[in-house]
Parts: structure tokens; C-alpha cells; sequence
């Protein structure tokens, strides 16, 4: 049988056997209209926060839906490696697409970047008006893919903006895609990583980043590194990039010694 799972809010679930969560809103009109549950239904929820429970529908009202939690569930499904990305916003809209596939791998947050060569839509350019649909892509994704965290989505900035408020980070592995770059296998530190500091990975719009930007980035101690001859839009290569950060890192299969 399918899993049927939902998310809740961290402030309506107890975190504890034999508490209570409360679904509400949309996922409570999932569960009430589309999948038409009954109380006694067994299902499970997550708080995007890393909690999940299995548990037993105890009401449905028009408003929310009550569940008994029953059991922790201890599955290992988070990277403890974790990859953030930065990118560059690609055009029509394909940014609710790389949101979806790179939570489904496992990212853990995502800084949409307005970079040069971004194209902004006439009359759209506070792409931040987009931010409540990019969390609600990330969500709809982490409980298909049966992830306990939501990867955080940021608002919108420039890529000067970020950089500008980018901390120090002693350790830590940061990328940035550039035709010119090196292998990401040949990056120190990225595979099996030793630094608990997530990685960091800097991916342009169409077009890449402008030599400028790479050159800002290289200064804030980004690496250049290449995906090889062919060219991928920037959407799959955002994809493509985290697979790959969590894959050299020994996150991506039964044989992790890190997972």
C-alpha cells in the first residue's frame, strides 16, 4: 500500500509518543477530499524540521485533521552531508522544477541568485513574489520523497549581495561552475569530507556566470570547477551538481559510509 504522508506544521506536532498533530490547510484538504480518509487510517507525517511519526487518524472536521502519533519514525533518509545551492534564476519558470528534483536528491537549502545574465520578466521583477510557490514545490517534494527536512529556500538576491554577506567559513567547499574549471573529483575536501560545514555550490542562469562573477566568487574562496564538454541548461545543471556533491561525498547509495 502507498504511504500516505503529510505534512505539519512543527508548532502542531507533539514530540512525543501518543501526542498529537494537526494537519491543516491544504494537506488537510488532501487528506479530507482527494484521498478521502476516515478516522482509524493509518498514516505517517513530518514536520520539515527532521521529526516524523506514524500514526492513526483520531478526527476529520472541515478545518483540520487530528492524528495519534504511534511510533518514531527512524528511518535514515537525510544526507548528513549537506549541500547547499546558489542559483543563478533560470527562465520560464523552471526554477519550481530544480526545486522539486534537488530536494528529491537531497538538498538542504537553496539561495536563489539574480545574476547577470538573469532575464527578469517585465513587470516581475520582485521574483521574491514567487517565494511562497518555491516553499510549497519544496515541501510537496520532501514528503513525496520521504524526507524529514524541507530544505530551506531563501529569498532572492544579487550575486553581490550574497557574497557580500557570506561569512567565513574555515573548511568549508565551495563551487562554482565555470567551463574553464577543474573536475569535481579533484576537489579536496568534497570527497568523503572530514568538515562537518556544508558544501556550497554556485550555479549561473542561461548563459553561466560572467567572468567577473567568477572572478567575486574565486575572492570569497569559491573554486571553479566544470561539468565536463557538454553544455546543460542551468536547471539541469543545478541538478546535476547536487547529485554529484552527494554522490563524491558518499551519500548516494546503500554502500554510504557516512548515511
Amino acid at each position: 500500500m502507498t504511504e500516505r504522508r503529510f505534512y505539519v506544521a512543527p508548532a502542531d506536532m507533539e514530540d512525543v509518543i501518543g501526542g498529537s498533530a494537526v494537519i491543516r490547510q491544504d494537506e488537510h484538504h488532501h487528506l479530507k477530499r482527494v484521498l478521502r480518509l476516515k478516522p482509524g487510517d493509518d498514516v505517517s507525517v513530518f514536520d520539515g524540521e527532521g521529526r516524523g511519526f506514524m500514526g492513526t487518524i483520531e478526527s476529520i472536521t472541515d478545518d483540520e485533521s487530528r492524528v495519534r502519533l504511534v511510533q518514531r519514525d527512524t528511518r535514515v533518509v537525510e544526507p548528513s552531508f549537506a549541500v547547499h545551492l546558489v542559483q543563478g534564476i533560470p527562465n520560464h519558470d523552471q526554477l519550481d522544477l530544480l526545486i522539486q528534483k534537488t530536494t528529491e536528491i537531497g538538498v538542504a537549502r537553496i539561495v536563489p541568485v539574480i545574476a547577470e545574465r538573469t532575464v527578469l520578466r517585465a513587470g516581475n521583477e520582485g521574483e521574491w513574489k514567487r517565494l511562497p510557490r518555491w516553499r510549497r514545490v519544496a515541501t510537496d517534494a520532501a514528503r513525496q520523497s520521504g524526507r524529514h527536512r524541507v530544505p530551506l529556500i531563501e529569498a532572492p538576491v544579487t550575486w553581490s549581495e550574497f557574497l557580500e554577506h557570506l561569512p567565513d567559513t574555515p573548511g568549508q567547499v565551495r563551487l562554482i561552475l565555470d567551463p574553464d574549471g577543474a573536475t569535481m573529483s579533484d576537489v579536496k575536501g568534497l570527497t568523503h569530507p572530514a568538515s562537518t560545514q556544508p558544501a556550497m555550490v554556485a550555479v549561473g542562469p542561461e548563459g553561466g556566470w560572467t567572468r567577473r562573477e567568477v572572478e567575486l566568487g574565486r575572492t570569497r574562496g569559491f573554486i571553479p570547477v566544470t561539468l565536463g564538454p557538454r553544455i546543460l541548461r542551468t536547471e539541469t545543471a543545478g541538478i546535476v551538481t547536487v547529485a554529484l556533491c552527494l554522490f563524491l561525498a558518499g551519500q548516494m547509495g546503500a554502500g554510504s559510509d557516512r548515511a
